[in-house]
């Protein structure tokens, strides 16, 4: 506990952008009156602990000051990588700002200057002690006699020496760690190849940054080679972590005012906080409608509920108009009324990105059922201003009840073969680990990333590009990204990257798939509407959709799922769908050209950008690297990516692309076209009206801009295409109904749909559902079903 010592009052410097991030990422995402309201609580409870705490004397809260600081002015990409603030947390931050001045405290926001500026200048200017209430290293280097932080969660004082025991160093030395290691939160580059543990190292021996460059020919190998190539970003780092200190600040500074507390307090429903004030609560006119709160019934953690805004408790079988999960619901043998409003499924189509109101971890039953009563106030109006109500209703509903069928039914494995399978793969796994060991030179982890990173940056020499907490990374994109910067090591790093191959099909889809097998000799995958933000299905417990269906172990691994006795699978894929609807939103008149002459798309693109003069000089490798340019444009990718992918340089990737454009011209339109309408609305929408909302498109962030750039060219693609596929569920889901059909929908693979279906009627089936896929929709150019049937997965 923090120690009550009346002979030393403290004075408390809340760093508020810190408190207030802390308390987003960590605390229910509670509303009043649609508005959220989460983290002023936590605000507010926070100062309210402050003020009755017997050691303090004064409390001072500091937020950073919007837009460009000085640091920028020394290095513009300062606090380039941060991520845009969320907007429910702007909206919080704004309204904490109207309030806090009439708590009768000192608010400091310092044009040009961080709030770490204006804690440096008040800590050396007080008479008082100071505590600073914050989690940002870089304000540890304040820490001293008469400085130290305060952990208001842990109600714990960190002075010199727990600094010492959190970082390993005394508080003075922390600039120079930040130098030397760099800092990714705030985007300080410190010297490449220097992580925590090095930092540490160094300054355990030389003490400050200046001695280790004075002593630099005593450091050998690649740590002195990085220090000598590192000076400049060393000393820049150093400079912008070195704190500012501030003449003639102003404050904010207001006596304080309940009767304005109150108003506040009522309007967005802070109880706790109005109960401590002194004035006499009443009523404030609000101006917003007034409803009947409905009751819910919802499925969670594997029990039934139901609620309303003041209670809940057990399912009691009583019927109710909102629903949360109705797919487990369903599964649970509950009724559910005509026309279901599912919450989930609602919250989640009007914001895809954050997948739905779902618990948090280690949530109790009655704070999650409040916030999903909570949505249910103006879910409905929400829906109509969106224009999303038919797409609920036509297709996310009727997919729903589906879904469960599917879930329910699931998909024969064969246990035998899945075992024969994981021994011959641990036996091809560990020849790879004693190939990779030899080529090393010792005995080397291909899974351990410290291991790797020791061995190919510090050993081999190589240059890492992405880098992470523990240091650089070694993960599938960046041993792909080094093949192509070190092609003198592209033996030993594509045998990494096969070893990992097959060591996630041994770990993952071999003998783990064993442990999903329910009595009924079957695996009963789960599929998550709310899994992805373009409206795609996902897969859980286990993931089908990962199933490998390429390379030497696919079809084997696939060949375990069988058919019952008497049944055939029949699957129905739709062809080169993304590049189709390409081709319908762009009208583009030679995609058309190419998809209504049924032509070979991939051979006619690799014809105009290897500038060939005939179809027979299309080889099998030229329509290889055509394909990933069809297929990369949809991606947005860049000529980079396209050159890691397709193993050419980074000129003829961007050649490629360019002639691309050239032969489809209006798709470049469309891009365009589609950025400008993202950057105006703020969402982009499919063939269907599903919407994705882009939150970064107009960030003067260049990484986040282009990031949502790639998101919003995307979305309407895939997310149509998402679209089609549900749609051709309902409309088989019907024809089987309708038909009492001996067939059941077992799985859905992206693209594809897969049915058990009895064998004496599989040709026909075929007929019919080809049929249908194909007309489900009716767009520019043909849809294209293939269809295949066999006695397990792998013959499809």
């Amino acid at each position: 506990m923090a120690e009550d010592n009346n002979m030393n009052k403290v004075t408390v410097l809340i760093d508020g952008n810190s408190v207030i991030y802390r308390a987003f990422y960590n605390v229910p995402p509670l509303t009043a009156n649609g508005v959220p309201t989460g983290v002023i609580h936590v605000f507010l409870s926070v100062l309210e602990k402050l003020k009755n705490n017997k050691s303090v004397d004064d409390i001072i809260i500091i937020f950073d000051a919007k837009g460009k600081n000085r640091r920028h002015e020394m290095y513009s990409e300062y606090k380039a990588t941060r991520l845009a603030m969320p907007e429910d947390l702007i909206i919080q931050q704004n309204i904490l700002k109207e309030i806090l001045p009439y708590t009768g405290y000192k608010i400091y926001i310092v044009e040009g200057y961080e709030a770490d500026d204006v804690i440096n200048t008040l800590s050396k200017t007080l008479n008082n002690n100071v505590w600073i209430v914050t989690k940002d290293k870089d304000l540890h280097q304040l820490v001293n006699d008469k400085v130290q932080i305060y952990d208001y969660q842990k109600d714990e004082v960190i002075d010199r020496e727990k600094v010492y025991e959190k970082f390993g160093l005394y508080p003075e030395s922390i600039p120079d760690m930040l130098a030397l290691m760099g800092d990714s939160s705030d985007n300080i580059p410190g010297i490449a190849g220097i992580g925590p543990k090095t930092a540490k190292t160094l300054l355990d021996e030389y003490k400050t940054l200046d001695n280790i460059f004075e002593n630099i020919d005593k450091l050998k190998g690649k740590t002195k080679e990085k220090i000598e190539q590192g000076r400049q970003d060393a000393y820049l780092s150093r400079k912008l972590v070195e704190l500012f200190f501030i003449d003639n600040m102003e404050c904010t500074h207001l006596e304080r005012d309940e009767e304005k507390l109150k108003f506040y307090y009522e309007l967005y429903k802070l109880n706790k906080h109005l109960s401590a004030l002194n004035v006499e609560a009443k009523n404030v006119a609000l101006e917003y409608k007034k409803v009947e709160q409905p009751v819910i019934t919802a499925y969670y953690n594997g029990k039934i509920y139901q609620a309303d805004e003041k209670s809940y408790f057990e399912y009691n079988n009583s019927d109710t108009e909102y629903f949360y999960d109705i797919k487990s619901l369903i599964k649970e043998n509950i009724k559910v009324k005509e026309k279901p409003l599912d919450i989930l499924i609602a919250d989640y189509l009007l914001n895809p990105d954050l997948g739905g109101i779902k618990p948090l971890k280690d949530e109790d039953a009655g704070a999650f059922l409040s916030k999903v009563v909570e949505k249910t106030k103006d879910i409905k109006e929400k829906l109509e201003q969106n224009n999303l109500v038919d797409l609920y209703y036509n297709m996310e509903l009727p997919v729903i009840y589906i879904l469960a069928e599917m879930e329910q039914a699931g998909i024969l494995i064969d246990a035998k073969e899945i075992e024969n399978t994981a021994e011959v793969l641990k036996k091809d796994v560990e020849k790879i680990y004693i190939k990779i060991s030899d080529y090393a030179g010792q005995d080397l982890n291909p899974n351990s990333p410290k291991q790797m990173a020791a061995f190919l940056y510090d050993k081999l020499g190589l240059k890492g590009a992405k880098k992470n907490k523990s240091g650089y990374s070694t993960d599938e994109e960046t041993l792909k990204d080094l093949l192509i910067t070190y092609p003198e090591h592209e033996e030993f790093l594509s045998t990494v990257l096969k070893y990992r191959e097959l060591n996630k099909l041994l770990s993952t889809y071999t003998l783990n798939l064993l442990d999903f097998v329910k009595d009924d000799g079957r695996i009963h995958t789960e599929f998550k509407q709310t899994g992805t933000a373009t409206g795609r299905l996902s897969s859980i417990n286990p993931n089908m959709q990962n199933i490998p269906q390429k390379g030497e172990y696919a079809e084997i691994l696939r060949g375990a799922f069988k058919a019952k006795a008497g049944y055939k699978l029949v699957s129905f894929d739709y062809s080169q769908i993304e590049l189709r609807i390409l081709a319908h939103m762009s009208q583009d008149e030679n995609l058309l050209k190419a998809f209504n002459n049924n032509e070979d798309i991939h051979s006619l693109t690799a014809l105009k950008i290897f500038h060939l003069s005939s179809m027979e000089q299309v080889n099998p490798e030229i329509r290889r690297i055509a394909k990933a340019v069809n297929f990369g444009i949809l991606y947005g990718l860049s000529a980079f990516g396209l050159s890691r992918d397709t193993k050419v340089t980074r000129k003829e990737a961007q050649n490629f692309i360019d002639g691309y454009f050239a032969l489809y011209p209006k798709v470049k339109e469309f891009i365009e076209s589609i950025i400008k309408q993202t950057k105006e609305h703020g969402f982009c929408s499919t063939i269907s009206g599903r919407k994705r909302f882009i939150q970064d498109i107009n960030s003067r962030n260049a990484n986040l801009r282009m990031r949502a750039e790639r998101m919003a060219i995307n979305a309407p693609i895939q997310g149509s295409a998402a679209d089609i596929i549900k749609l051709a569920m309902i409309a088989c889901d019907k024809y089987i109904k309708e038909n009492n059909i001996n067939a059941k929908s077992i799985l859905q693979i992206h693209d594809e749909l897969i049915f058990e279906v009895e064998e004496s009627l599989v040709d026909t089936f075929m007929e019919e559902i080809k049929k249908l896929m194909e007309n489900v929709v009716e767009l520019s150019v043909p849809l294209v079903v293939n269809g295949e049937k066999g006695d397990n997965w792998g013959q499809l």
